[in-house]
């Protein structure tokens, strides 16, 4: 079993292992860009050696001449694109620091809440104790429970009679004559009909037994609608005991200083929102920066972009294509060595190319897991998952999928999916369903967890039987010890 903190741990030290091997990918693809960028500027000065051949031998000064403007042009470029890069690593460093500071200052915030939180549950389980030795309490405690009983016995025995009613009655609605007789109120005061009308109407009920079948048949009815009055009267009841229940329990929450502390509890909360606000935002502007570092990394800046577009349109010079046919036509060694030279440069180009593009592939990939993975810990910040005593059961199982998912082989919902059937709370002292807590309507026992009731795995919520304490309760939360007034 390991806690929620440190399950967050993992996921933050998951993060680094990907930021890790997206640095990696990046270097290895910024290292073959470089050495792309340094075939290609050799490139111009083998067309720059080989002009100086031609030139010793055709006297083209010229075209020596445009090759050095073109290569110094270059430089310039790499210069600037140089000085980028250290401009952006510099705000990145001071990003990362930020980010630091702030997650530092939320771990700090989050003992503070925690404290908070315990503060009430510490609280709450003391008035718990004074209210179970309470006479008066635990006589009108048992009062709401004989009342709440008694009805929902009623409720399911007039549901019983309706059901009854359906079932039965429909053999009486299916008779068309008996229908016929008992819609034209037939036997009864109400009934207006005359002469023949009325001496047929007597024949038929004679004949199927209208008078039995309609008493009958008003039981059939009528005892359903008694029931339910019956049963609405005692819930109407039930409710009075409850509600009496229920302020017994909130007066005493204010007499011994709960609300104060749970409104600690929300003021404590917020900061630590705000703290998340602010680390969202570092995370945002790292992110950005980090996607402006990925472009110098794959060669997509401006930079790069120009210095490779201006050598490739020199390189597209007619003069320069002719410069090297011709060479393939000398009888002189310096041309062929030269050509032979470019050629293998050529080569290695095609090469690189195609290991860049390999390595921008698996770089996008593990980018995509590295966002995945940032939405995980932020549900996971969410949905409180790192509070004082959150836990997680399987201490080895995170670790080992976080693993398989950084490797490709899980995506982020299936680890959020074993993540929510692990997580546990550790019983606190305090118990939500104490008292008016335990009728399935709510509590006003938050067990310290202020606003945060309905946000954590739906603790601070009722519910009949939530916990299978079967009435008049009996089971404790922790230390505590007290009677918890039962599930229903």
């Amino acid at each position: 079993m390991i806690s929620g903190r440190q399950a967050l741990g993992s996921i933050d030290q998951t993060l680094n292992q990907a930021h890790k091997q997206i640095a990696e990918m990046e270097n290895g693809i910024t290292e073959a860009t470089e050495q792309l960028l340094a075939l290609r500027t050799a490139q111009a000065e083998d067309y720059r050696d080989l002009a100086r051949v031609r030139v010793e031998r055709l006297a083209d000064p010229e075209l020596v001449e445009q090759i050095d403007q073109a290569e110094q042009q270059v430089m310039v470029l790499l210069a600037e694109r140089s000085e980028a890069i250290d401009g952006l690593q510099q705000e990145i460093v001071e990003v990362q620091r930020l980010q630091e500071l702030h997650e530092a200052e939320r771990r700090h915030q989050a003992e503070q809440l925690d404290v908070a939180v315990g503060d009430v549950d510490e609280a709450e389980a003391k008035t718990q104790l004074r209210l179970d030795a309470d006479p008066d309490y635990r006589a009108q405690r048992e009062r709401a429970e004989r009342a709440e009983r008694q009805a929902l016995h009623a409720a399911e025995k007039a549901g019983r009679s309706e059901d009854e009613r359906q079932q039965k009655g429909e053999a009486y609605r299916q008779d068309s004559l008996f229908t016929y007789l008992w819609e034209r109120r037939y036997g009864l005061p109400e009934y207006e009909s005359s002469g023949l009308t009325r001496w047929l109407d007597g024949k038929v009920a004679r004949l199927i037994g209208f008078a039995d079948a309609r008493a009958n048949f008003s039981r059939l009815n009528e005892i359903p609608l008694r029931l339910r009055e019956h049963a609405d009267h005692l819930r109407t009841l039930a409710d009075a005991e409850f509600l009496k229940l229920q302020q017994l329990d909130e007066a005493a929450r204010e007499a011994d200083g709960v609300p104060a502390l749970e409104a600690r509890v929300v003021h404590e909360q917020g900061l630590l929102d705000e703290i998340d606000e602010r680390i969202r935002l570092d995370e945002e502007n790292d992110l950005a920066l980090l996607d402006k570092k990925t472009e110098y990394a794959l060669g997509d800046d401006e930079y790069t972009n120009r210095a490779v577009e201006f050598m490739a349109n020199e390189f597209r010079r007619d003069n320069l294509h002719e410069l090297r046919r011709e060479a393939f036509d000398t009888p002189y060694p310096e041309d062929d060595l030269i050509v032979s030279r470019m050629m293998q440069r050529e080569d290695e180009q095609e090469q690189l190319a195609s290991s860049i593009s390999a390595l921008k592939a698996s770089r996008e990939q593990q980018q995509k897991r590295l966002l995945e993975l940032e939405s995980l810990r932020t549900q996971f910040k969410r949905n409180r998952y790192d509070r004082a005593g959150s836990v997680f059961n399987n201490d080895s199982l995170i670790g080992v999928l976080l693993g398989q998912f950084l490797a490709g082989l899980l995506d982020s919902r299936m680890i959020w999916k074993v993540l929510q059937e692990q997580h546990r709370y550790r019983p606190r002292r305090s118990n939500p369903d104490f008292g008016s807590g335990g009728f399935g309507r709510g509590t006003v026992w938050k067990g310290g967890m202020g606003d945060l009731g309905d946000i954590i795995d739906g603790l601070g919520r009722g519910g009949f039987g939530r916990r299978g304490g079967g009435l008049g309760g009996g089971s404790s939360r922790g230390g505590g010890g007290f009677r918890t007034g039962g599930g229903f």
